[in-house]
């Protein structure tokens, strides 16, 4: 019950940023944001498409994937804040949008808003079961605030959709767990018991023999006919014997 009154509350709330944040869209760039100053589209890469997506969403306000492409680029040059705008611009244009909810939740992670990084990353679950970043991270809340048994269902759950989480190179995070090892063993039984099942595929060169279908008796054709006796004709018989003088 407390869970569901902490949902509708934040639904309440997201509800009304968004009515918010819509308001403000079709003139969020009709002037240059603070960080256009900084961009040198000429001589980086970055910086052109940067500009690239303000010019389109001064165009066309509305559009998820745009924001969200601009939230991350605003990432890389090192302007979260403006960032975590556009992430909250793509939800409110489509709330569906799973990847905005994903990556607001890392900005909100990031900068300690760990109950709006629940919920933007319970969104990102409930919009996409099989999340297993989302997964992960929270188990990594989950663990923060020593629910250890909530946050090794969600590691366990992660782990078993996406191996590759335990590498470091793709997920940093994983050192940040102290539970990865006992979440492993719990993963063990339904892995191993996979694992285990060598299914066989068909021999090169079998074919298949083709049955041929058996003939019962009461099967057998009725209308056989069965040839009668020879007929002879007196003309065919032969002649009497001759008498001797």
């Amino acid at each position: 019950m407390k869970r569901l009154t902490l949902l509708a509350i934040a639904a309440t709330a997201l509800a009304g940023c968004s009515m918010t944040l819509h308001r403000n869209f079709d003139d969020a760039y009709a002037k240059s944001p603070f960080y256009a100053k900084y961009l040198n589209p000429p001589a980086s890469q970055l910086d052109a498409a940067i500009q690239r997506d303000l010019d389109q969403l001064r165009a066309h306000p509305h559009n998820a994937t745009m924001h969200n492409d601009l939230g991350q680029l605003l990432v890389q040059k090192g302007f979260p804040k403006d960032a975590e705008v556009e992430f909250r611009r793509a939800v409110a244009d489509d709330r569906k949008f799973y990847p905005a909810w994903y990556n607001l939740g890392l900005l909100q992670s990031a900068h300690d808003d760990f109950s709006g990084a629940r919920s933007s990353f319970a969104e990102t679950v409930d919009l996409k079961p099989g999340h297993a970043n989302a997964l992960f991270q929270l188990g990594l809340m989950e663990e923060r605030r020593h629910n250890t048994e909530s946050a090794l269902h969600y590691y366990v759950k992660a782990l078993s959709i996406n191996h590759q989480l335990l590498d470091v190179r793709v997920n940093p995070r994983v050192l940040d767990s102290k539970l990865i090892p006992v979440a492993l063993i719990g993963l063990y039984p339904s892995e191993h018991n996979r694992e285990s099942m060598a299914f066989q595929g068909t021999p090169p060169g079998y074919s298949q023999p083709v049955a041929t279908p058996a003939v019962s008796p009461q099967a057998a054709p009725q209308n056989i006919v069965t040839p009668a006796a020879p007929i002879t004709s007196p003309a065919m018989q032969a002649p009497p014997p001759t008498p001797k003088p």
